[in-house]
């Protein structure tokens, strides 16, 4: 057969056996290449092709020149084989030797006499392997683990996933579509390729470290530092909890399969040598802006960020009009487009995990060559995106080029390309001293990962997880959610733990791309099409997740009708505003013309304002108040939306790094609570997805514009002496009378300033209720709220039907307390669960309070016996609870023994919730009060 001949069967192994009958003499199990003068190098690509395929039974390479490498190859993808008259040397035969061990459908081998001894040698030395293995999983030891998450950003069509592929010594592929979502890729920094299966625990190379690593320290312990001895550090939390040796036990069929991983021979040789070796999980991000609302779900802190950029879009496209045909041309961005990608993709970086390394790769090295060029680009990236950032110390800089990024030429790849190599080992270097990486992980932890894998499901519930890893996998209880977070951070899994709903909590994604392919469905989707596009999926789970993660709320048109007139008020439609498109300027000069009358303006400036926190403001808006904010017109874009609120029609719009609060002005109608509310929603947001590092600050404009002189920051207001306000100019102060639409005087502008600045709550519970046929419901929480107060409980309760006031009650009222207490009844659950046309108040109050204070700070208190039982619970009030609430039973009217019960469970609450040592103290005494008089705990279920 000719050498192309060899390269075409090679090729046709992985198209399956029909096409081999050209080549073959015998049937399509088979194939003859013996005699043909393949080396090492056909070996590769043989090798290669046997992974594809799986029909193959028989492949006779007789009289061939494969030596011990290639033998190896042979042996990780052997399915069927005959080898006689090599030269394989005793690696290639222990090679062989462990492939035989694991390949159970081996039909035909030629050289079983010349490797007989070895197998018996591999045989003994994988039973001690699994023995030692088994021991130390009775010891719960731990050993490195080196995993890191390589996470690959930037604009899409950048060249990032073709960057992955020059790392991982690919070859280039100027035909791949572009990244939707992410694709996950995993490689170790031995030999920087790919590993055939993403989701691997490395089970059998920490068993292998264990066993080699801890031999060789026993051997000569002066040859080790500290950090390579496998005694368990505390550097993982607490002394580990788990099953003790004595109780556990593991399966023999899982360790015996692990430990039969061909690396443990390289482990085995490098024994002798500091563990180094990295492992990472790459993470290729689809650069659509779509995604970006979910950068909170998987930018995280334990990896590196690979920034990836065009470097002809950064010297501008324009030099390159003569170089490239027309089409390649317009795909080009500006430089100032391109600029500001990256300074997005720093902040953004900076603001889900601002202790991880960041390393900028300039692409298409190929068309900008020049020093000069790398040093004009150098100057750019350092004056108009890194200045001024707080990047230095997290930069990993092109030492070698003197350089603060690495030009590569992905499509024409010298592998001994001083700037692949340099890139290589700048990453392994970063990636080494991280805590992360050193840190020892129990072999426990390993272990349940590697069975959690093995039941082959995108997800599991959390009780399942946990179950798999108490019973099988003697992990504590407590030491499960250690290893969900450690696992979450590297990016093998996905478990959430923020989030209002508990349900979040109760799924453990196996493979994450299921969760970003689900999330990534467009629309706004009704229940019906959402059942329809996650068929087979958990709905529920999925809407709780876009509800939590302010991804999506109820779909919130109010001028939605149908051909007979009717207003159209579908259950359960969402509205998934990072799907938007940006509004057309058309569009928005029509909307702000649509504004009536005069004007107010107010604007919240930040530090930074990533992409996605305008769509997850419009939804806090809309998921807080779904009675009070609707939609005008179908006006809702990603950076502009034309709201009615509470009455008023507001337009809200992004301008650099403010969202900009346009008002109609109305007789007698204050803004103030409006303005107050949209500046608690954003500090929500702030501190639940950005770490705390958007700073959104308000002011108020006196004229309707945003000039300086007219305007002034809610701090001034404080200080709003002789009538008078600082505004943003130095040295001009402004009639305060100017700011009448949000203030009304002094003491109203100090209520404001106190109320967006800071986090004091006068007030410890905030009481809602169904008032109830007759008032009845409201008398007994008035009764309630007396002897609360009595027992030193300081009660929010509207004393009067706040009608269509609520806007008041809920910014002066559930801003101001520290927690809720929710009086069950049958009626109020109806309140909460009517449909988005139907308006009631305390649906409006529920809502609210789950944004403003969370379920862990709401206690239910059940009025009636036929809500006693959560089961009945329904609708978004039934879902809208954290875990298993302790409720308070209340079913005599309020007699002592139920208010007493109130009392212990509202203390007990409030002094868990707070990090103020003096109103702790004050709980903690009135909480020891309570227990003396020896209240009736069992009023309290379920525990």
């Amino acid at each position: 057969m000719s050498a192309a001949g060899i390269e075409d069967a090679i090729t046709l192994l992985s198209e399956g056996t029909k096409h081999l009958r050209e080549y073959v003499a015998v049937d399509a199990r088979a194939l003859d290449l013996g005699v043909n003068n393949i080396g090492d190098g056909g070996a590769n690509a043989l090798a290669d092709a046997l992974v594809k395929n799986s029909s193959l039974q028989i492949l006779d390479l007789g009289d061939n020149k494969i030596g011990p490498g290639g033998a190896k190859v042979l042996a990780d993808a052997l399915t069927m084989n005959s080898l006689s008259g090599y030269k394989i040397g005793d690696a290639g035969a222990e090679a062989l030797a462990i492939a035989l061990e694991s390949n159970d459908i081996l039909k035909k081998l030629g050289i079983l006499t010349r490797i007989g001894t070895q197998v018996k040698l591999v045989n003994d030395e994988l039973n001690a392997l699994s023995a030692a293995a088994q021991e130390a999983l009775e010891a719960d030891e731990k050993v490195r683990w080196g995993r890191a998450k390589l996470m690959v950003v930037g604009k899409g069509a950048a060249g990032k996933t073709s960057t992955i592929r020059t790392l991982l010594g690919q070859p280039y592929n100027p035909d791949h579509d572009s990244t939707i979502g992410v694709d996950l890729k995993l490689m170790r920094t031995r030999d920087w390729e790919e590993r055939k299966h993403v989701g691997g625990a490395d089970l059998g190379e920490q068993f292998a470290k264990y066993k080699y690593r801890q031999q060789d320290v026993a051997k000569d312990p002066s040859r080790h530092s500290s950090n390579d001895v496998v005694s368990p550090p505390q550097s993982l939390g607490n002394k580990s909890t788990s099953t003790s040796a004595s109780m556990a036990s593991f399966g023999d069929k899982e360790i015996a399969k692990a430990v039969s991983t061909p690396l443990r021979l390289h482990i085995k040789q490098q024994a002798d040598k500091p563990d180094e070796e990295i492992s990472f999980t790459i993470w290729d991000y689809g650069g659509q802006e779509v995604f970006y609302a979910l950068h909170h779900l998987f930018l995280t802190q334990y990896g590196i960020y690979m920034l990836v950029f065009d470097m002809r879009e950064v010297l501008g496209k324009e030099r390159f009009r003569e170089k490239l045909d027309e089409k390649e041309y317009a795909k080009l961005a500006l430089q100032e487009d391109s600029l500001e990608t990256l300074r997005f993709w720093i902040d953004s970086i900076r603001l889900h995990a601002p202790d991880a390394s960041i390393i900028l790769v300039g692409t298409h090295l190929d068309q900008v060559a020049g020093s000069e060029e790398h040093e004009e680009i150098e100057d750019t990236l350092e004056t108009k995106v890194l200045d001024r950032r707080g990047v230095e110390s997290l930069e990993i800089r092109n030492y070698k080029a003197h350089l603060c990024f690495f030009p590569i030429d992905n499509t024409h790849r010298d592998f001994k390309d001083n700037c692949i190599l340099s890139l290589r080992e700048s990453l392994l270097k970063a990636a080494a001293d991280k805590d992360f990486v050193q840190k020892k992980v129990p072999l426990r932890w390993s272990y349940c990962l590697e069975k959690l894998l093995l039941q082959d499901k995108d997800y599991l519930s959390l009780n399942a997880v946990e179950e798999l890893a108490i019973t099988n996998c003697h992990v504590s209880k407590e030491d499960v959610s250690k290893m969900l977070e450690y696992m979450h951070e590297l990016g093998v899994l996905v478990h959430l733990t923020t989030g209002q709903h508990d349900v979040l909590r109760q799924i453990v994604v196996i493979r994450p791309q299921w969760l970003l392919e689900n999330l990534s469905r467009r629309g706004v989707a009704s229940r019906e099409l959402l059942e329809w596009l996650w068929q087979w999926e958990p709905v529920d789970y999925l809407v709780e997740l876009m509800h939590a993660m302010l991804l999506a709320c109820p779909s919130p048109w109010i001028d939605d009708i149908d051909e007979e007139g009717d207003f159209v008020d579908e259950e359960g439609a969402l509205l998934i505003p990072s799907l938007l498109q940006p509004v057309k300027d058309s569009v928005r000069e029509e909307a702000l013309k649509g504004l009536k009358g005069p004007r107010a303006l107010a604007f919240v400036s930040f530090k930074i304002l990533p992409k996605g926190v305008f769509q997850r403001f419009i939804t806090s808006l809309i998921q807080s108040l779904p009675d009070l904010v609707g939609v005008r017109n179908g006006v809702v874009f990603s950076n502009f939306a034309s709201l009615a609120f509470d009455n008023v029609d507001v337009i809200l719009e992004t301008s650099g790094r403010r969202i900009m609060l346009h008002f109609e002005t109305l007789a007698n109608k204050s803004l103030k609570n409006h303005v107050k509310i949209i500046q608690h929603c954003l500090r929500s947001i702030d501190s639940c997805f950005m770490r705390g590092n958007l700073g959104p600050k308000l002011f108020l404009s006196s004229d309707g514009s945003d000039c300086k002189k007219a305007c002034a920051s809610v701090d001034a207001l404080a200080d709003a002496t002789k009538k008078e306000v600082s505004s943003l100019q130095r040295g001009k102060r402004l009639p305060l009378e100017r700011f009448s639409p949000f203030v009304e005087d002094g003491e109203a502008a100090r209520g404001l300033h106190a109320s967006v600045t800071s986090d004091a709550k006068p007030f410890d519970v905030f009481l809602s209720h169904a008032w109830g046929e007759n008032r009845g419901v409201h008398e007994k929480v008035k009764a309630v709220a007396g002897a609360l107060e009595s027992r030193g409980i300081r009660c929010w309760l509207d004393e009067k039907d706040i009608g269509m006031e609520v806007l008041d009650s809920m910014a002066d009222g559930i801003d101001r307390c520290k927690a809720v207490v929710v009086f069950v009844t049958r009626e109020y659950m109806r309140k909460v669960n009517k449909g988005r046309m139907e308006l009631d108040n305390c649906r409006d109050e529920f809502c609210y309070a789950l944004q403003r204070v969370k379920p862990a700070s709401m206690i239910p208190c059940v009025l009636e016996k036929e809500m006693e039982d959560m089961g009945t619970w329904e609708g978004r009030f039934g879902i809208s609870w954290s875990g298993n609430p302790l409720y308070v039973r209340m079913l005599n009217g309020g007699k002592l023994d139920e208010v007493e019960a109130l009392v212990w469970k509202t203390l007990r609450t409030l002094s868990m919730d707070s990090d103020n040592d003096e109103e702790k103290t004050r709980w903690v005494n009135n909480y020891a009060d309570a227990k003396a008089r020896d209240v009736d705990l069992s009023t309290c279920k379920p525990e």
